[in-house]
């Protein structure tokens, strides 16, 4: 990971423990990890968290690491501004702090086939129940990627609201954050976040599709479904576990919540002698 690029969920995210606002800004960064480094990375991740902690860094964030797809952590970061980037940039660059976070670049680079940076705006109109993010309870986050059609956008923001309005009539009980990209992915990219307290709730999708159905009616459900196809060029989800070793959370999250934010080390079990039976003896 590159210093202050990492999939945080900060700033606005990182005040309040079990629900929060959204924050307007959010930057990503996508590392896709060697075949049979991924260990390694999360110790140099581990390490980098470690520092900045250590160094009273300002910046929150959260790592997320693929559970489908290619093998990749994501280091999001939300924050108030573009402009408080710069603040993090300023800390970052101060010695020691600077010497460390570069040799930590350099181990973490040879553990990486490739990184790539995101920055994308809070969308409150393509977003569903923000205000019941539960970010120190969340333990997976599904995103979904949606590439919308040049000049379809509004088409894509209507439909997402009527799918979101029926989701509301039907009581849907789920997280929903919508961005928009503005920076390092092709125009028209948005980003649904979906945050879960467990895999269980993606057990619940066919109930909740059903229930959409059932408050805006067949007609109007498969008129949704459709456009989405007519406006969109491609649609893709990948699931994502929080880890916490490649974390570094507010202390207010934390407090929510040590068991998870800050497990203890597992403790080295005793070797047992264990007796290893030799061949049967003959018959004479």
């Amino acid at each position: 990971m590159k210093i202050g690029i990492r999939l945080l969920l900060v700033a606005g995210f990182s005040a309040a423990p079990m629900s929060a606002q959204p924050a307007p800004v959010m930057k990503i960064d996508i590392e896709t990890v060697k075949e049979g480094r991924s260990a390694a990375h999360e110790k140099v991740e581990a390490e980098w968290s470690s520092t900045l902690r250590k160094a009273g860094a300002p910046m929150h964030y959260y790592g997320l690491d693929s559970l489908s797809g290619l093998s990749q952590v994501w280091f999001v970061q939300l924050m108030p501004s573009f402009e408080v980037n710069e603040e993090y940039g300023r800390f970052n660059a101060k010695e020691p702090l600077k010497s460390s976070v570069a040799t930590l670049d350099s181990r973490d680079g040879e553990l990486r086939v490739s990184s790539q940076r995101m920055w994308a705006r809070y969308r409150a109109d393509i977003s569903y129940r923000p205000e019941s993010l539960t970010l120190a309870k969340t333990r997976y986050v599904d995103v979904g990627t949606v590439r919308v059609k040049a000049g379809k956008d509004e088409d894509f923001v209507n439909d997402a609201k009527a799918l979101f309005g029926a989701y509301a009539k039907g009581n849907v009980d789920v997280c929903i954050l919508g961005y928009r990209v503005s920076a390092g992915a092709p125009e028209g990219t948005y980003l649904l976040f979906t945050m879960m307290d467990s895999m269980k709730v993606l057990d619940g999708y066919p109930e909740r599709m059903k229930a959409a159905m059932g408050a805006m009616g067949q007609d109007r459900y498969s008129q949704i479904m459709s456009g989405f196809a007519d406006v969109t060029i491609s649609m893709e989800h990948n699931l994502f576990g929080v880890e916490p070793a490649m974390s570094l959370p507010s202390q207010t999250v934390i407090d929510a919540d040590p068991g998870f934010w800050t497990p203890k080390a597992t403790a080295k079990s005793e070797k047992i002698p264990v007796s290893i039976p030799g061949p049967p003896e003959q018959k004479k």
